[in-house]
């Protein structure tokens, strides 16, 4: 009898519904009828959650000291636009409504959607227009910094959160923006970190915008995450910033740095003359593929032999930095392809990019770190993840590695 009711009640409110839609005439009609229902549906709502903030039915007896005080209103800021509504009151104002939080005067569609639009890039003036087109509400710039503004808490208290104690790998890399201060625009740099760690999760572990990519300001990163609880790293990927591998021998001296191999390719043949490339880009294949670190050793004798007269510099660079470009040889291929090269942070980064690239010029620090974290945010679900056949490659680590992670 119960179930018969409930169906009857449904189908009475379809039938009414279908009248009322018959009586429409145009969209202006459709649109009110869309308010009243909105209206009628958060105000009865608001009436239940009062109903058991006080533990009785309005027009019923108070169970306790504390009764229904009337109502306040509030224009409400929603999809449909902008509706006034009555919020009850009581008497001690201990009424703290979900429906329509306190200090809040727009749904929760409203504003995820226009910290979506921001994390992809769009200017504060067309999530203005888009919100107004869209929603049928105005707000002004302020207004929308005023939201994004809402950001800076959960910022610093994701890039405060304590890290693990040791990880697998880190790759470090930064990112270039340009950013105005003190009312000239500058190109600064957002250094990135992205690690494993020993389950095999892959995490961001931090952003940090600084005045330029340097070794020292690599070093206070590394405190930083220290700072957050980090103890060890068995292998740190870089590019080859000069003084890079004297910070990670500062901050992390057991750590194995690796310089990546593309990027010192690609420094390597940047000079040389067009007719040689080909020729010496085959002598330093011999050189990173080789099978471990002795034949590397054999295989740049006769590189160095060949090319000492004519690119000296080539040759020096791969002397001056032999130790952290030839570490990854010393494994087996499994840790070799996740370390010889810094690709997987990279490709992060490009990713950063398209979010951020309508964004020619941010005004200042925090509107680039708004930006970069939320972008961060909207690939972090495609990024962070488990890696793949982690098990086999522990199994390595573990074996090279036993007295720093058992």
């Amino acid at each position: 009898m119960f179930v018969y009711k409930n169906y009857s009640m449904i189908n009475k409110t379809e039938k009414l519904l279908e009248e009322l839609v018959v009586q429409i005439k145009d969209k202006s009609e459709l649109l009110a009828l869309q308010d009243k229902l909105f209206k009628r549906g958060v105000e009865n709502l608001l009436e239940a959650e009062m109903k058991a903030h006080l533990g009785y039915q309005k027009g019923a007896t108070p169970a306790g000291d504390n009764i229904r005080n009337g109502y306040s209103t509030k224009t409400l800021k929603s999809e449909q636009g902008q509706i006034p509504i009555k919020i009850p009151r009581d008497r001690q104002a201990s009424f703290d409504p979900i429906t329509v939080p306190k200090h809040q005067t727009m749904t929760k569609t409203i504003e995820e959607s226009i910290l979506l639009l921001y994390s992809k890039g769009m200017s504060i003036a067309d999530i203005t227009d888009f919100v107004k087109a869209t929603y049928g509400v105005k707000y002004s710039t302020s207004k929308i910094s005023l939201i994004t503004n809402s950001l800076l808490e959960d910022i610093n208290e994701w890039r405060t959160r304590p890290v693990e104690d040791v990880y697998a790998i880190l790759w470090i890399d930064a990112i270039h923006y340009k950013i105005r201060q003190d009312g000239k625009v500058q190109s600064k740099a957002c250094m990135v970190v992205l690690g494993i760690d020993l389950a095999g999760k892959q995490d961001v572990l931090g952003l940090y915008i600084i005045q330029n990519e340097s070794a020292a300001g690599w070093l206070n990163i590394l405190t930083d995450l220290q700072n957050r609880g980090l103890k060890d790293v068995l292998f740190l990927c870089s590019d080859n910033l000069k003084g890079v591998q004297n910070a990670v021998q500062t901050a992390l001296p057991a750590t194995n740095h690796q310089i990546c191999i593309v990027h010192q390719i690609r420094n390597s043949l940047k000079c040389v003359s067009y007719k040689d490339r080909k020729e010496l880009a085959k002598a330093i294949k011999t050189i990173y593929q080789a099978n471990d670190e002795q034949c590397a050793q054999i295989a740049f004798e006769q590189f160095k032999e060949q090319y000492q007269d004519k690119y000296g510099y080539i040759v020096k660079s791969w002397e001056n930095n032999w130790e952290a470009l030839t570490a990854f040889l010393a494994y087996l291929a499994e840790i070799r392809k996740l370390i010889y090269t810094t690709n997987i942070i990279e490709s992060f980064n490009a990713s950063l990019r398209k979010y951020t690239r309508n964004k020619k010029v941010f005004p200042n620090d925090q509107a680039a770190m708004k930006s970069i974290y939320l972008a961060a945010q909207q690939i972090k679900g495609k990024w962070k993840k488990t890696r793949f056949n982690w098990s086999k490659i522990y199994n390595q680590l573990y074996i090279y590695f036993e007295d720093r992670i058992s």
